[in-house]
């Protein structure tokens, strides 16, 4: 048996070889985004609103640095109640190949006052606070949905209150 022998590019063709190499990852599509919710604590209370810091953790697979843009939010707590929507835009950088996290403090004015209520009864209150994060670069922009939830105790509350009034 003989062994197989595959034709060889005669070495003129090989730069074009490797240029049509090289083009075809250069036009490789960026990669979306990783987002992982960390954090959410309860910032200050005040008669406007509540005030949340919120982090996240992003891999970015991309060669390209990203930024986050915006973090958005609605709280809600106990049976789905809404309490209120609110943003910030912390512009942060993301390098590429890599980890970060995303830090913002969300103000949300306060939508349903008669929301307030569980939080003045019970002792624990879960909620849950449902955003987006926008992450832009170079040839990427992504919009991409998250999800926090936990419990708000009455004495987080004051605490956060008597920081805010």
């Amino acid at each position: 048996m003989s062994p197989v022998s595959f034709p060889v590019a005669p070495r003129r063709w090989r730069p074009l070889w490797l240029l049509l190499v090289l083009a075809l990852l250069a036009c490789a599509r960026p990669q979306p985004p990783q987002v992982s919710p960390r954090v959410v604590q309860v910032a200050a209370v005040s008669p406007a609103g509540i005030d949340l810091d919120v982090q996240l953790a992003v891999h970015n697979p991309n060669t390209f640095s990203l930024s986050a843009e915006a973090v958005s939010g609605t709280l809600y707590v106990g049976n789905e109640q809404r309490l209120g929507r609110g943003e910030a835009r912390p512009r942060q950088p993301i390098p590429g190949k890599s980890d970060g996290v995303v830090a913002s403090r969300v103000h949300i004015d306060w939508a349903d006052v008669t929301a307030l209520l569980p939080l003045l009864r019970e002792e624990r209150v879960p909620y849950e606070l449902r955003g987006d994060v926008t992450l832009g670069g170079e040839s990427l922009n992504v919009t991409l949905p998250f999800s926090l939830s936990g419990v708000l105790t009455r004495a987080e509350l004051i605490q956060a209150g008597k920081r805010g009034f």
